[in-house]
C-alpha cells in the first residue's frame, strides 16, 4: 500500500503510463499553514539524502525518509498535460510536474528541519523563478549569506546545520531586499 492518496485524475493517469517515478520534497509552509509538497515525475533524488522506496504495480515513489512522517498520507492530483507542454517543460520553473502537483496537505510543520542541501536548492528555485540572470543569482546570494552569518553567530557549521522553515524564510526575504 502506498503511503500516498491519488485523485481519479492522478489513478487514471498513471494507469495509461506504462512506468511511472515520483519523487516528493517538502517545499514551505503556504499562508493557511498547510504543508506545501512537490511531486516530480520522475527520479529526482538529492544525493546525500535517504529514500523510501514504495511500489505498486508500475508506480515507483521515493520519500525522504527524514521527512516520511509529514508527506505520509498526502494526496496527489493530475490537471492535464499536452505535447505543447513538454517543449516548454522545465522542472526548476514550476510546482506541476508534468500534470502531477500535490495538494496543500495539513500536518503540524513546527519540526520541520531541513539539510544545507535541501535549503540551497529552495532558495535557487525562488529566485530563479522569480528572475531573471544575474539577477536570481545575486538574490540567492544574498539569502545564502544571510543563512551563513546567522549560523556563524550560533556556532554552527554552516553546511551541517539543519534548518527550520522560519530560517528559510527569513533568507528569501532578504534575499528580496
Amino acid at each position: 500500500m502506498l503511503p500516498i492518496i491519488l485523485t481519479d485524475n492522478a489513478r487514471k493517469r498513471i494507469e495509461e503510463i506504462e512506468k511511472c517515478i515520483m519523487t516528493f520534497r517538502v517545499w514551505g509552509v503556504n499562508p493557511p499553514g498547510h504543508l506545501a509538497i512537490e511531486v516530480f515525475f520522475e527520479d529526482k533524488r538529492f544525493p546525500g539524502i535517504e529514500y523510501e522506496k514504495f511500489q505498486d504495480e508500475n508506480l515507483i515513489i521515493y520519500i525522504p525518509t527524514n521527512h516520511y512522517d509529514y508527506i505520509n498520507g498526502v494526496t496527489v492530483d493530475f490537471s492535464g498535460w499536452s505535447k505543447e507542454d513538454e517543449s516548454s517543460y522545465n522542472s526548476d520553473k514550476t510546482f506541476n510536474h508534468r500534470g502531477f502537483e500535490c495538494l496543500p496537505h495539513k500536518v503540524e510543520t513546527s519540526e520541520i528541519r531541513l539539510s544545507w542541501f535541501e535549503v540551497n536548492w529552495m532558495i535557487k528555485k525562488i529566485f530563479s523563478m522569480n528572475f531573471e540572470s544575474p539577477f536570481y543569482l545575486q538574490r540567492q546570494a544574498a539569502a545564502i549569506n544571510y543563512l551563513r552569518i546567522k549560523k556563524d553567530e550560533e556556532d554552527e557549521d554552516f553546511r551541517d546545520s539543519l534548518f527550520s522553515f522560519a530560517e528559510l524564510e527569513q533568507a528569501v526575504q532578504s534575499g528580496f531586499y
